[in-house]
Parts: C-alpha cells; sequence; structure tokens
C-alpha cells in the first residue's frame, strides 16, 4: 500500500512539472525575445521617470507634475534647516540632462553616476521656485521655541508645536527637524522629528501631521502604519481620504504619503506581502519580486487593484530565462547567483543579475532593463551593467 502511495505520488510530481514545463513552453511558442547590448537611445516617458527617481532619492520629493514641469520640495535633515525649498523642471529640461547617457554604451555606468551627483543635479537641472503658493505650496519658517509659521492660499498660521504636540513631551527647546512628505489643494502632510523625545520603542519621535491648508483641521498621529491605521479606524482621516493621490483605476486606493497605500473603502493599510514586490507608482505589484532571489520563468505583474481583490488577472505576464540571458553575454557560468529588483514602475523593470563562476567566483554581472512601453508581453530587453548591484530605487 505504502509503495502503491508512493509511486502515486511520484506519477503526479512528474505530470505537475511536466505541465509546469509546457505552460512555460506555450507561453514562448512563437516568441522571440529581443536582447540589446546596450542603454536605452531614445528618451521615452518610463526612461525620464527613471532617471528622475534615481536622482532625487537622496535629495527631494516629488509632489506634482503640472504641464510637463516637475515640482519638488527638498528634505530636511536637520534642525538647522528652518524652511521648505521648492523646486522645478520641465520634462524638456531632464530629458537634456541624461541626454549623454543615451549613446554611452560601455562607460554607460559612470555617466548615471555622475547624473546622480548632488552638486550637478543642483547646478544644472534644479530652478528654485520664488513663489510657491503659484504651485499651491505651503510656505513654512520655523521661529523661536520650535514655533512653526506656515502660510498657504487659503490662510495663515503659527503652530505652537509644543503646546500641539504637549502629550508626546515635545519641549520648546528640542532639536525639531519637520519635513514636507505630501501636498495638494486642500491638504498637505507633514512629518516632525523630535530628537530629545522617545516613542514607545526608545527610538526618536517622528510625528505625522495631516493638515487642512485652511487649518480648520489638524491630526497628528506618530509616522508608523499601526498609529495612522487607529486614527483611520476612529474616522479622524475621514475628510482627507478623498484627497488623497490615487493609485489603480478604481480609484479605491491611495497614498497616504511615501510608499503607505490604504484602501479608501475599507479605511484599512494595504499590506503587500514580504515575497512581493510594490511599485514605485504603487500601481502595479510584481509577484515573487520581493524574493530574495527572484526565480525566472514567467513573470507575472498586477495592478494594485486586482491584487487586493485576490484574483488571478495579471497586466503583465512575460518570460525571463538567466541561461539566454548568460548566452547572450558569454558568461561561463554554473547558473544565477544573485537576482533582484533594482528598480519597479508602470513600464519599467531594472534587476541586477550576479553568475556564479563554474567553479568558484564569479562569472559576471549584468543590469536588465525591461522595457514594457511598447509591448507588455512581449518587452525589450536591455543588457547593461550600470552598477546597480543590491540597490533598490524607490
Amino acid at each position: 500500500m505504502k509503495i502503491r502511495l508512493l509511486v502515486s505520488s511520484l506519477i503526479l510530481l512528474i505530470l505537475f512539472i511536466l505541465q509546469g514545463c509546457e505552460t512555460d513552453s506555450m507561453f514562448r511558442q512563437g516568441k522571440k525575445t529581443t536582447y540589446i547590448h546596450h542603454f536605452p537611445e531614445k528618451h521615452s516617458p518610463a526612461l525620464t521617470e527613471f532617471i528622475n527617481d534615481y536622482i532625487l532619492v537622496s535629495l527631494l520629493k516629488e509632489m506634482s507634475k503640472e504641464n510637463n514641469r516637475f515640482i519638488f520640495a527638498r528634505e530636511n535633515r536637520n534642525e538647522e534647516d528652518k524652511n521648505i525649498l521648492y523646486y522645478d523642471y520641465t520634462e524638456e529640461q531632464v530629458e537634456n540632462y541624461y541626454e549623454p547617457i543615451l549613446n554611452a554604451d560601455e562607460q554607460s555606468y559612470k555617466i548615471l553616476k555622475g547624473l546622480g551627483s548632488t552638486d550637478k543635479v543642483e547646478k544644472e537641472l534644479l530652478k528654485p521656485i520664488k513663489d510657491p503658493l503659484i504651485y499651491s505650496l505651503p510656505i513654512f519658517i520655523m521661529e523661536g521655541n520650535n514655533q512653526l509659521r506656515i502660510k498657504t492660499t487659503l490662510n495663515e498660521t503659527v503652530l505652537n508645536l509644543p503646546i500641539l504636540m504637549k502629550e508626546y513631551g515635545m519641549k520648546e527647546t528640542d532639536r525639531i527637524v519637520f519635513d514636507l512628505l505630501e501636498s495638494n489643494k486642500n491638504h498637505f502632510i507633514l512629518e516632525i522629528a523630535d530628537y530629545d523625545v522617545k516613542n514607545s520603542t526608545g527610538k526618536p519621535l517622528f510625528l505625522t501631521l495631516f493638515v487642512k491648508k485652511d487649518f480648520s483641521e489638524i491630526v497628528i498621529s506618530e509616522w508608523f502604519d499601526e498609529a495612522i491605521q487607529k486614527k483611520l479606524d476612529k474616522g479622524d482621516l475621514d475628510s482627507f481620504l478623498g484627497d488623497f493621490r490615487k493609485v489603480g483605476e478604481s480609484g479605491r486606493y491611495a497614498f497616504l504619503y511615501g510608499r503607505t497605500i490604504v484602501d479608501t473603502k475599507t479605511k484599512k493599510i494595504v499590506k503587500i506581502n514580504e515575497e512581493d514586490y510594490l511599485s514605485n507608482d504603487g500601481k502595479y505589484v510584481y509577484i515573487n519580486g520581493g524574493k530574495d532571489d527572484l526565480p525566472d520563468g514567467v513573470q507575472k505583474i498586477q495592478m494594485i487593484d486586482n491584487y487586493m481583490a485576490g484574483n488571478k488577472v495579471y497586466e503583465i505576464e512575460y518570460q525571463l530565462d538567466y541561461k539566454e540571458i548568460a548566452k547572450e553575454l558569454n558568461f561561463v557560468t554554473s547558473g544565477i547567483g544573485l537576482a533582484d529588483i533594482n528598480y519597479f514602475s508602470e513600464n519599467y523593470v531594472i534587476l541586477g543579475l550576479t553568475y556564479n563562476g563554474k567553479m568558484v567566483g564569479e562569472a559576471g554581472f549584468t543590469n536588465v532593463i525591461i522595457d514594457f512601453q511598447k509591448n507588455k508581453e512581449d518587452p525589450v530587453f536591455y543588457l547593461n551593467d550600470l552598477h546597480l548591484s543590491g540597490i533598490q530605487i524607490k
């Protein structure tokens, strides 16, 4: 009986494996992957978005895009920063900025690194915004004793932070760093860090302020998801939900700030499984993209709406073949060593692939830019070492 059961199990396992191979084979039938052995040679919306994210990762936050003009707020880093500085540039200006990398080929990684230089970005690209109110951006000035003066298109006030944050133990002499996270026509979201007060976990206190631009309503919470969720459950953020930045097609899901997404219907913060990966724009989820070693084969990407519905509808399915890529690059290898996602947005996935040597060491490394702009089922693969190893650009 045990032998019969074992034989049956082995047969089922073999059939399962054969079915998987057949599925991959059917997926690939009639398709020939397009590999290009250099960096993209033309401007495109996805490439511009990637360059934006790459050069701004540790410098600015994008607030909005209006009439092909990108609007940014500089991140404040210490208590010496007494206001929020704003900058902008046009789509044409950023395209001219990254023009040198389009025909770089072997030196593209050096040029990309240069494009991310803070000094270069500030000198050649960023233009200070003299009147932020034109773009509905708040004007901030931190005055003595932690008094924060704010002017918007609708009103002006001074927030007495020690009084406002009294329940958290803030004092007039505390070292305060404030940072703008989001801003739209009706409200803005501000982060307040108090380095002289500890939170419940013993770390510096970080608070999130949701503020109506007429100052009729201010909601304060600690910055982590559990605390924000309590505010959502109590209904404290109900009047803000409609103005949060929407992602997906249904209009149901929205960014609170950063990469925190809320379901505005259930008022619950969206949880992405650890093994999956949320795109930078919050619109898509790469199934199994969060694994330490991304498996090849058929890749599946869902819109956030379908992902949260738990269905099997995939907006993007494509074939990824590590052996084929190694062959394209003439790598003598025993197989893939490390494979991870360096960047993911609606139309671009950038992978970092490290191949093992035949015996020891590495056989080679490459980044793979997978471009879905023309065809989501049959994307173009750009094989180019950009030195993006172990880096996640968000």
